[in-house]
């Protein structure tokens, strides 16, 4: 008796695939990972920007298929949704990043001299302006914020990455700064509080 000639995922899009992978199929998942994680670790380079960082960032994305691929939008385009878990993945690592090291700085051995405290302070002051600006954004104001500013993609790479017009990133982009600049007004050159 012969056995039924297995169908190639190779020539499968990727959203049949997950519709595999929902069903346990282990070849699928394995065709996804092949398909992307090169380009998703060169992807999570750009907001950690440390190959190891990067690396476990995806890997941890793959994990989260495997434990829950009903969580895939089908309604959206994998690829578009593969990009936004790995970003939001990347920021969260670098969070805890930051977090870590500030636990550490505020346990720091020796104080820093006046003016350096002063500076410090200034930078912490409008960090925290910034972060109070960054609560008001929407969700995807959010994201070209980060994209743009804290990452440094360029006005293409963000259209690719969330999906959307050019246009409007450069639109997103003029607003944010508009926003910005009413909330950080104490901090222009110049200006006394």
């Amino acid at each position: 008796m012969s056995r039924p000639l297995k169908i190639s995922t190779r020539e499968k899009t990727d959203e049949q695939l997950m519709q595999l992978v929902c069903k346990g199929d282990r070849s699928a998942f394995e065709a996804l990972y092949d398909r992307y994680f090169n380009k998703l670790v060169w992807y999570a380079q750009r907001f950690v920007n440390d190959l190891q960082q990067s690396q476990d960032a995806v890997q941890e994305v793959f994990v989260k298929i495997i434990e829950k691929p009903q969580s895939f939008d089908t309604g959206r385009k994998f690829s578009s949704w593969i990009y936004t878990v790995t970003g939001n993945t990347c920021r969260n690592v670098l969070r805890d990043a930051g977090n870590r090291a500030r636990i550490l700085e505020e346990n720091a051995g020796p104080r820093q001299p006046y003016a350096s405290q002063q500076h410090t302070l200034d930078y912490e002051l409008l960090r925290g302006s910034i972060r109070e600006a960054y609560k008001e954004l929407n969700e995807k104001e959010k994201n070209i914020f980060v994209l743009r500013f804290e990452q440094e993609l360029s006005i293409k790479e963000i259209a690719d990455c969330l999906g959307i017009p050019e246009g409007s990133v450069k639109s997103g982009i003029y607003y944010l700064l508009k926003k910005f600049s009413t909330q950080l007004k104490p901090f222009h050159y110049g200006t006394t509080i």
